[in-house]
């Protein structure tokens, strides 16, 4: 897996492919910068009118629920039948879903309209599509981030029933198309501290839906900001610096430093 992932970099910086996010304006610019220093083309367009024409062009659709609006809700539903149409793959990052009933039945309802390439969220928001829980932030609960049981197995069911690619992020990254399971370990714990990290590991993963199948995109995306983060860590004195570093540890990420500070452990 590490060698296709090394292979899929180099793809990517080739391709130069557009990608086509519509996501938060909390975390548009950091998307969109990420996505340049691997070599992608950022696009951020949100409009009703212009996002079908956007998506049907672009290499892979990211499709983030924070700071949800009826704007962006409409342009997520066309933007996501555009890019079934067109063949294009849909990334969707399922923010707050545990935290807001609206979030997740537009969740819900893009799932059954649509076929996602890849689904991702934290413990608690992906437990929160299989379970209906609620909680009273983005956060994650105390009992996802204790145990591993409860969010592996609404993950792998996730999975089955969308027969999708789910990522579900934490301390360790794991990624499930229901009968695999590769568990990324590496990164900083900063980036936890950082707005907008999550954001960007989806930008990521909807880059590398270009150049390589899902469930490798999924550990690409996330082996890839692991690397980034650790790589520049030395230079690092909190929260602030790395936010600022992280571009430049993706520009520069070469396949030696994703090895040196990355694991990728697979298992049924």
């Amino acid at each position: 897996m590490k060698e296709r992932i090394c292979r899929m970099l180099k793809q990517l910086r080739f391709k130069q492919p557009l990608v086509h996010c519509i996501t938060n304006p909390i975390s548009i610019n950091d998307c969109a910068n990420g996505l340049l220093a691997i070599g992608a083309r950022p696009m951020m367009a949100e409009h009703p009118r212009e996002v079908s024409d956007i998506t049907s062009h672009a290499g892979a659709l990211l499709l983030n629920l924070g700071n949800i609006t009826d704007v962006r809700m409409e342009s997520m539903a066309l933007a996501a039948r555009a890019a079934m149409a067109a063949g294009v793959p849909v990334m969707i990052d399922l923010v707050g879903v545990a935290c807001s009933g609206l979030r997740r039945a537009f969740a819900l309802h893009l799932l059954d309209e649509i076929h996602p390439a890849v689904l991702r969220g934290n413990r608690t928001e992906i437990r929160a599509m299989q379970e209906n829980i609620h909680t009273d932030g983005v956060d994650v609960t105390r009992e996802d981030e204790a145990g591993t049981e409860a969010y592996l197995t609404a993950a792998r069911q996730l999975a089955a029933r969308y027969d999708t690619v789910v990522l579900t992020s934490g301390a360790a990254d794991d990624v499930t198309d229901g009968s695999r399971h590769i568990r990324v370990l590496g990164g900083s714990e900063l980036l936890a501290h950082v707005t907008g990290t999550g954001c960007l590991q989806g930008a990521l993963i909807a880059a590398y839906l270009t150049v390589g199948a899902p469930l490798e995109a999924a550990v690409c995306g996330a082996a890839v900001l692991d690397a980034a983060s650790s790589a520049v860590l030395p230079g690092v004195a909190g929260p602030g610096s790395l936010h600022s570093a992280l571009p430049d540890g993706l520009w520069n990420l070469t396949s030696e430093q994703l090895c040196k500070y990355c694991e990728i452990e697979e298992s049924l």
